[in-house]
């Protein structure tokens, strides 16, 4: 039997369910396959309806080790059978002999404090509770509810629902959209779906709801909270109930089901890692999650409507920033350390821009060692202008009248441009368009780049608002854009991909969309990491926002890692911990000879410096250790064959 030491316990933990009984694959036994290791006795019992086949153990777990304690975390749970169920049995009773609890007896209390916890990858789906606890006519406002419920609702909401002794029902809920689960029909291990830690933390006074996204690396975060204290309930103790039924007993507690008119339903099917149940309300530092074994790397910085490029040895991030009519630029050399450079561009220095106009959605590119920079002139009547420099960071040298207008145009906004270099042409294109209108228009520039050689026709792609983006990969054109309000939680960045430039497109749906507190993911843009054989997507989001919008303030910029599936992309999870730090240039960083492949002339360059300071060698760790050594030996040859 495992228990924790005395220390990685908290006093007033009633029961605790780690899952750690194992092995993968095996299921949880009767009687009392999974142990409580809180040292009280309440052990769960698979539901009689469940047979053997309700849960199985799966060495899939959400961390390799608890944060807070450090212990191992071997296994979870993961239901196999139609109905999967654990419960208490702390007594005999028809059902089997009782676990005989020699501590808390969880069945029989009825705190006036506690907190539930628990760590969960659901399946889609309608209600689905992870823990509750049995009884029936508790709540005079529906007789067919039970004691406790601490769920995911069918809008994908979070709750925690309990009656109070006195027959008051109180609850603590999310908007819509907290939560997303992984399809079994599609996916039925789970590859997709998304960890989750969920606390209800009751102080008598106050129930509040928190729950972190562990996939996204976030701290818990407050979804929902309720005022007790506006309840006319006399005594606002958790009931046990006192009413038993078919196949149930009251006060019992439930994992992986509910109940609902006297039924054990409700049922929450995917993985179930650890449940802690404390009677006591835990403070934010005592929860199992934190501290969280993950850095927060995103957001980079405050800012929107980001263009991210990289040179030869550093990235750069153009932004719509905090400054009406100014751009500034942001530098990095390891895609984490983000330094703010000068101003690159000042509208009250450009005669043509009328005083009124605001600085947007700007990008960049290079040709010929000259760097253009093209931006967007609002609100409408809009413009889009351009200037160029001989650096990334200016100064920059504006053309001296708009490269495009809409007039006012109903049908067409000047925004957002975005300039493309044809792989297989050499051809350079130019993508515009926003809000107003939705409509996509495409140019070929002239070799100055600073003027239209002839506007092509081209389909404006389906769910379409603004922000344009092009990137190519292995003979494919990514075609991305934004979608929906750019201030609501419907804003989402979704993609097409073609053969060519210029379409005709494959609609391939919706890339990234609002996730829990994350909302409004979109206008984006992508980068090739040649350094490191890596893509990223850079772009803005509201940060912790609740419910639809429309939000204030400032958005965020945030990097994710792109990964490919054949042609198409990967769904992106937004996350709180972003990219590791890396290496960032135009080259190969095992590519030392500068020929565009890593190769034996390689080989020979890093093998005649090793163990020497020479820098062109030292390839890891980021930043370099000064010595050419094991480690860069190890990227060298994760390098290896890599061609141009």
């Amino acid at each position: 039997m495992l228990f924790l030491s005395a220390s990685s316990v908290q006093a007033e933990t009633a029961a605790y369910w780690r899952f750690e009984e194992g092995p993968a694959g095996g299921a949880v036994q009767k009687p009392f396959g999974a142990l409580d290791i809180s040292g009280n006795g309440n052990h769960l019992d698979p539901g009689t309806q469940a047979g053997q086949q309700g849960f199985r153990y799966k060495s899939e777990t959400a961390y390799p080790a608890l944060p807070e304690t450090g212990d191992s975390n071997l296994f979870s749970i993961k239901n196999t059978g139609s109905f999967p169920s654990l419960e208490t049995r702390s007594q005999d009773s028809n059902e089997g002999q009782g676990s005989c609890p020699t501590g808390i007896d969880l069945e029989t209390i009825t705190p006036s404090e506690f907190t539930i916890e628990a760590i969960f990858k659901p399946e889609d789906g309608g209600y689905r509770t992870v823990v509750g606890r049995d009884a029936v006519n508790v709540a005079d406002n529906n007789s067919s509810l039970s004691a406790l419920y601490f769920q995911i609702r069918p809008d994908d909401s979070v709750a925690v629902v309990f009656a109070d002794v006195s027959g008051y029902q109180h609850i603590a809920e999310s908007p819509a959209d907290m939560i997303e689960g992984f399809d079994f029909s599609s996916d039925p291990q789970g590859e997709t779906g998304r960890w989750y830690y969920m606390a209800a933390i009751n102080d008598g006074s106050t129930l509040s709801l928190y729950l972190a996204n562990i996939t996204a690396g976030t701290d818990p975060f407050l979804v929902g909270q309720t005022d007790l204290t506006e309840s006319p309930s006399p005594d606002k103790s958790l009931t046990a109930g006192s009413q038993s039924g078919q196949g149930w007993h009251t006060g019992a507690w439930s994992v992986g089901r509910g109940m609902y008119n006297a039924e054990r339903t409700d049922r929450c099917w995917g993985y179930i890692d650890d449940v802690r149940i404390s009677t006591s309300a835990l403070s934010l530092n005592e929860l199992l999650i934190t501290p969280k074994p993950t850095a927060d790397r995103n957001p980079l910085f405050d800012g929107a409507d980001p263009h991210i490029m990289l040179t030869h040895d550093k990235a750069w991030i153009y932004p719509t920033a905090g400054y009406p009519r100014r751009f500034y630029t942001y530098s990095s050399s390891d895609m984490v350390n983000w330094t703010s450079g000068q101003e690159i561009l000042n509208f009250n220095l450009i005669s043509w821009i009328p005083d009124e106009k605001y600085a947007w959605a700007p990008c960049i590119i290079e040709k010929d060692n000259t760097y253009y920079f093209y931006y967007s002139v609002g609100p409408k009547p809009a413009h889009i202008g351009v200037a160029s420099a001989p650096r990334p960071n200016g100064p920059f040298t504006d053309k001296g009248s708009a490269l495009l207008s809409d007039n006012g145009d109903s049908g067409f906004e000047a925004i957002d441009p975005m300039v493309f270099e044809d792989p297989a042409s050499g051809k350079f294109y130019f993508y515009a368009g926003g809000s107003a209108g939705s409509t996509l228009r495409v140019f070929e520039l002239n070799d100055d780049m600073l003027s239209f050689k002839k506007e092509i026709s081209v389909d404006t792609p389906p769910n379409f608002t603004e922000g344009a983006f092009m990137h190519y990969r292995n003979g494919v054109y990514y075609f991305s854009y934004s979608n929906g309000r750019w201030n609501r939680g419907n804003y989402s960045i979704h993609y097409c991909t073609s053969d060519s430039p210029l379409g005709p497109w494959n609609y391939r749906g919706e890339l990234v969309s609002s996730q829990g507190w994350f909302k409004g993911p979109g206008h984006h843009s992508f980068a090739y990491n040649k350094a490191v054989d890596e893509w990223y997507i850079v772009y803005h989001r509201w940060n912790n926002r609740l419910g639809e919008g429309p939000y204030s303030g400032s958005r965020s910029v945030c990097v994710e890692k792109i990964e490919y599936d054949g042609e198409l992309i990967r769904p992106i999870i937004q996350t709180d911990i972003g990219i590791e730090q890396t290496w960032t240039g135009s080259y190969y960083r095992a590519d030392f000879n500068f020929d565009g492949q890593v190769s034996a002339e390689d080989l020979l360059i890093f093998t005649g410096n090793w163990l020497t300071g020479n820098y062109i060698c030292d390839t890891a760790p980021v930043g370099g250790d000064g010595a050419v050594n094991k480690p860069d030996f190890s990227f060298f040859s994760s390098q290896w064959n890599i061609s141009d």
